[in-house]
């Protein structure tokens, strides 16, 4: 498996990725994405912040990175990490995706001499909590989001998220 920068090309893939997590999140009677504008996409994709994960020659997964992310870390943001969003598996596609993106994110953190990983969950969805700490994060706290006009309305009405953090060994500190 390897990551690769989406292209235009890609939004089919992208949206079809998008479409079976909320799926998912609907089946699994949690909070569910919006969906997201073609516009909104195509803007990430040029900004070289979407990504496709790929197995053999097919898009198995896709997510989006982010090198800064005061909306929702707050206070303990410190440019120092690299901030997954938005990781969604293509339908059908079982197994190494998270994997393959966090190889991909601990080559990006020595590279950019960054001290490590962050990605946010909602702080209800137990299972996917646990399951980013099996695979080496840290519960680093919850925090409630005010009502933001920056991040999208999934985000609004006093979500509560779950702030986890892994070290990846580059140059800066991951605590204050």
């Amino acid at each position: 498996m390897r990551v690769e920068s989406a292209t235009p090309v890609d939004l089919p893939v992208v949206r079809a990725a998008y479409a079976d997590a909320r799926t998912t999140q609907r089946e699994q009677n949690a909070i569910v994405w919006p969906e997201f504008t073609d516009a909104a996409i195509l803007s990430e994709i040029e900004a070289g912040n979407l990504f496709r994960i790929v197995d053999a020659d097919s898009t198995a997964g896709v997510f989006t990175v982010a090198y800064e992310d005061a909306a929702i870390w707050g206070e303990q943001e410190r440019g120092a990490h690299i901030y997954l969003h938005r990781l969604a598996r293509v339908s059908g596609y079982r197994g190494g995706l998270v994997d393959a993106v966090l190889m991909w994110a601990r080559a990006q953190c020595r590279r950019l001499g960054r001290a490590g990983i962050r990605i946010d969950t909602w702080a209800s969805n137990t299972a996917l909590v646990a399951y980013y700490q099996r695979c080496g994060f840290e519960l680093m706290g919850q925090r409630r989001l005010a009502r933001n006009p920056g991040l999208p309305p999934h985000y609004y009405d006093g979500i509560e998220l779950a702030l986890l953090e892994q070290r990846c060994g580059g140059d800066a500190e991951s605590n204050p």
